[in-house]
């Protein structure tokens, strides 16, 4: 008999957080999934740490280092459920995360994609909840409108989600092109074609962002992503998604003004319609690279929580 859930974990040298994931997702109460480990030709002992776990439900499946997308592509194709849920190799769940989505998924069935509230782990004393602009604090049901309703944080994170596997038959898998943005552009895939159901009652899910910050990490960003450009057709007539899209675009530029990317700045800056920023957004975007990046240190020093940046226009 089929799980009810395949849960996917891509693992990439991830050996000091693999062990304390792989537990958070074994100690559910709700226990009927299955979960697969995607070992993406990790050089480190990660590996090693994922086999010391013994528990029937864990696949480990290996493959020469590929990527993100591809790994959790993998992941997908051996998937023996009907719902797949992920989680990232140092990220955490809380012990009713599959319950409470397993409750969404009974309560909204025929949804494109389920979500959970979900918390951003900044240090090991600074947490942020993820809010989501427009909705309710606590709120439960349909997403009457996933891009505006996603204009601070997302209303999906891959490791709070759950996908019916027949939507990924539909719309396709992560995309292997995409460097960093294969979420986003997954979640743009779905809501254009399906409903997405969420319970925010509670934050089941913790986004680990403490290895984000580093500024070496921006170099890596070599053209614009693919994703900030193929959906222009779309967004002329859906400006929700215009505007979801351009905010993505200035956290790009950001990137690129920090790695002193001046031609991909500019391309991408002429992108953006700047009703779309608020006044610090708009500030941003012009000041000299040195400003920016010397603003992104004391962002990283002080662990502020970047919605102070996002924070939209009245």
């Amino acid at each position: 008999m089929k799980p009810f859930f395949s849960v996917i974990t891509p693992l990439y040298n991830k050996e000091a957080f693999i062990k304390n994931t792989l537990k958070s997702v074994l100690n559910q109460t709700f226990k009927d999934f299955e979960v697969i480990v995607v070992n993406d030709g990790s050089t480190d002992k990660s590996l090693q740490q994922a086999e010391l776990i013994n528990d029937d439900r864990i696949t480990i499946l290996t493959i020469p280092n590929s990527g993100l997308s591809i790994a959790r592509n993998t992941g997908i194709k051996n998937a023996k459920a009907n719902h797949i849920a992920f989680i990232d190799a140092d990220d955490f769940w809380l012990e009713h995360h599959l319950e409470q989505l397993h409750n969404l998924i009974h309560r909204y069935p025929n949804m494109g994609m389920y979500c959970t509230g979900y918390t951003l782990k900044k240090t090991d004393s600074i947490f942020h909840r993820a809010t989501f602009n427009g909705l309710p604090k606590n709120f439960v049901g349909i997403v009457p409108n996933f891009f505006k309703h996603s204009l601070q944080h997302c209303v999906a994170w891959v490791g709070a989600i759950c996908v019916p596997k027949h939507v990924f038959d539909f719309i396709g898998d992560f995309d292997p092109e995409i460097f960093s943005e294969q979420d986003t552009d997954l979640y743009i895939r779905i809501a254009l074609k399906y409903n997405v159901a969420l319970d925010n009652s509670s934050a089941s899910a913790i986004y680990n962002r403490t290895l984000d910050n580093n500024m070496s990490n921006f170099s890596q960003k070599k053209t614009i992503p693919k994703l900030l450009h193929a959906y222009k057709d779309i967004e002329i007539k859906n400006h929700d998604l215009k505007k979801y899209l351009d905010l993505n675009r200035f956290s790009t530029l950001i990137f690129f003004k920090l790695s002193s990317n001046k031609v991909l700045e500019k391309t991408l800056i002429d992108d953006i319609d700047k009703n779309n920023l608020n006044i610090l957004q708009r500030i941003l975007i012009y000041l000299p690279n040195g400003v920016v990046r010397f603003l992104f240190n004391i962002k990283t020093k002080f662990k502020i929580n970047p919605l102070i940046v996002f924070k939209l226009k009245h």
